[in-house]
């Protein structure tokens, strides 16, 4: 038997198509942005928030499809990190660069969608973590269903 009821499975997998559709629509926008509206951030960051994000987006695929290709939980654990991290980089770096532009409240509206929308996207990968720690516990799981 495997991790998860039918309606999980299929919440999950919705969630995973929601994340596809996030991350495509964010490299599309990031090759058609107008350069009024361009990030403030440099591009080396640019390069590793894809990275980021085409992580969150696996690991949300093996999160809803239980597929157990990465079984570290230290590696998952380092792309949430690495998530918040280069998310939280470039709103500094928006920040500082159009401080004249932004109010404070301005800056903790954003900073708090930020945080909330982060944390939306990294629940696939603490709930593959949960099943990574099932699957450690309990070796009987079924790890391939079929």
């Amino acid at each position: 038997m495997g991790i998860g009821g039918d309606m999980n499975k299929m919440c999950w997998k919705i969630g995973f198509f929601v994340i596809a559709c996030f991350v495509m629509y964010a490299i599309y926008d990031a090759f058609t942005v107008a350069d009024i509206i361009a990030p403030t951030h440099p591009f080396f960051l640019s390069i590793l928030m894809l990275f980021a994000d085409l992580l969150i987006l696996f690991g949300a695929y093996c999160c809803a499809f239980n597929k157990f290709i990465i079984r570290s939980k230290a590696i998952w654990l380092a792309v949430i990190i690495l998530f918040f991290t280069l998310n939280g980089a470039a709103l500094i770096y928006e920040f500082i660069n159009n401080h004249g532009g932004y109010e404070v409240y301005d800056m903790v509206t954003m900073t708090a969608f930020y945080l909330l929308f982060a944390s939306v996207l990294v629940l696939p990968i603490i709930k593959y973590i949960e099943d990574l720690n099932q699957i450690n516990s309990n070796p009987d799981i079924d790890t391939n269903p079929q």
